[in-house]
């Protein structure tokens, strides 16, 4: 049996022969399988727009390349294979008839194990020397052809190959987004604001761009002000004839204001990373989103300025009349008898409360000011605790007349030009349309028509249009 060992030993060493010279072509045939793989998904990338076809190109070349190596294994040379092409170099099949005896099983048995030892270094040789076949030139060459051609197509990607990039960064955009929301969603407490982020983020995952993505959070940030501005009133309601807020609804509100703060860093982020990517979105929701920012920085445009604490100035200019209120002590100027104000209001004889902020002293007249203290509108210079409403009245706006209510016609203005180069001049009578000052109640309707003339015409959402239908109402119920 010793003999038979050494002889398997010769066997083995041809097998590793054999199968490098059958599986070497095959690996060249599998190289070149997958190359021509991934370079059929670039060639088709570069006429659709085939989003992550890079990845997907190597995917299919791994996958093809991994199908060529199960194969080799799965048609290895095996070992009767191996011996049978071993002993063809033999002068009379001594190895196979060698091996094909047991131990003292006949009485030739030994003579032939020793012949086919004996003939096994010259038989291997002989093995050795046979004509081989390792390469295959023409595969070879379509390897390197396929490799240049696939490094060209990565390196100079088509237009459609780029709107595909860009397509990628905007899906991990969105990604980000729904993770941050997924966030939000586990740091709120309450569950009516779980059930908000939920809903957000079913919706995320329903859109196929990243600025589909930004309109639904703005969306549900304009949403999410409806209901703090809802519970802030409930708040204020407190100190009132109403019941005040809940427990729940007190997280409500806290979580809406951490919800709102995360959801407008979020979408500013996104908005300056699409546009480094060349793909800014439109203008309107640049402006929704820069207004949603400022707002959650305190500097909202347009608030009229109200101190309820402390002392504070506030201005306000209405019909060319200036005023100015604080917590304490007000100073007014208006027209009167003997009193004197910016809001419109009466004071009575001696010391007392009148219709306005403050309590007044003066004999009996009617004024224009503002003075800060408790109470109503009222005429006169005096101290008193509480906030300021601002300058001016707010019974009156100044309204552009050919765009609401009445038309009125231009004027001309034919004054002389100033000294100084201009960046351009026109000349001749330049048109101005005159405005006319009006009664707030009389225009807050025709500018709610206007209004929801333009949503429709713009074609808003219908849970946009309630969001504009509210705001009127929440005007016209404070009338």
């Amino acid at each position: 049996m010793d003999r038979q060992k050494q002889l398997m030993n010769y066997v083995k060493r041809a097998q590793r022969s054999l199968n490098a010279e059958k599986l070497l072509p095959m690996l060249q045939y599998g190289i070149f399988l997958s190359l021509i793989s991934g370079l059929a998904i670039l060639i088709v990338s570069r006429f659709f727009v085939f989003a992550y076809y890079d990845e997907t190109a190597l995917m299919i070349a791994c996958a093809a390349f991994v199908a060529t190596v199960g194969y080799m294994w799965f048609k290895r040379v095996r070992t009767k294979e191996a011996l049978r092409k071993l002993d063809a170099f033999y002068p009379y099949n001594e190895l196979v008839t060698a091996f094909s005896f047991k131990q003292d099983e006949h009485p030739l048995a030994d003579s032939i194990l020793n012949k086919a030892v004996n003939e096994s270094e010259e038989a291997y040789e002989r093995f050795k020397k046979r004509k081989k076949h390792y390469w295959r030139p023409k595969t070879l060459v379509g390897i390197l052809i396929a490799a240049i051609i696939t490094g060209t197509l990565l390196i100079f990607p088509s237009e459609t190959q780029q709107d595909a990039q860009v397509a990628e960064k905007e899906k991990e955009v969105i990604r980000e987004i729904e993770k941050e929301v997924a966030k939000l969603e586990k740091k709120a407490q309450s569950e009516d604001a779980k059930k908000e982020m939920k809903e957000l983020l079913e919706k995320l995952k329903e859109v196929e761009t990243s600025e589909q993505a930004l309109r639904e959070v703005v969306k549900k940030q304009k949403e999410l002000n409806l209901q703090e501005q809802k519970l802030q009133d409930k708040k204020l309601a407190e100190n009132g004839e109403g019941a005040g807020l809940t427990d729940e609804e007190v997280q409500k509100l806290k979580d809406i204001a951490e919800i709102k703060n995360a959801l407008a860093k979020s979408a500013s982020g996104t908005q300056t990373a699409l546009s480094k990517l060349g793909k800014p979105i439109s203008i309107d929701l640049q402006n929704t989103i820069s207004k949603m920012a400022e707002s959650q920085n305190g500097t909202t445009s347009g608030k009229t300025s109200n101190n309820p604490s402390g002392t504070g100035n506030n201005q306000q200019q209405n019909n060319g009349q200036t005023g100015q209120g604080s917590t304490g002590s007000g100073n007014n100027q208006g027209q009167g008898n003997n009193g004197s104000g910016n809001n419109q209001g009466q004071g009575r004889t001696g010391s007392g409360s009148g219709q306005g902020q403050g309590s007044g002293s003066g004999t009996s007249g009617q004024g224009q000011g503002g003075g800060s203290g408790s109470g109503g509108q009222g005429g006169g210079a005096s101290a008193g605790s509480g906030a300021g409403t601002g300058m001016g009245g707010r019974s009156l706006l100044s309204i552009p007349s050919e765009r609401v209510g009445e038309s009125g016609g231009p004027t001309v203005d034919g004054g002389p030009l100033g000294e100084g180069d201009s960046a351009g001049e026109q000349k001749g009578t330049v048109p101005v349309t005159k405005g006319t000052v009006r009664p707030y109640e009389e225009v807050v309707g025709q500018y709610e028509e206007r209004y929801m003339q333009s949503t429709k015409r713009l074609q808003l959402p219908r849970d946009l249009q309630n969001v504009v239908e509210s705001y009127f109402s929440s005007i016209q119920s404070e009338e």
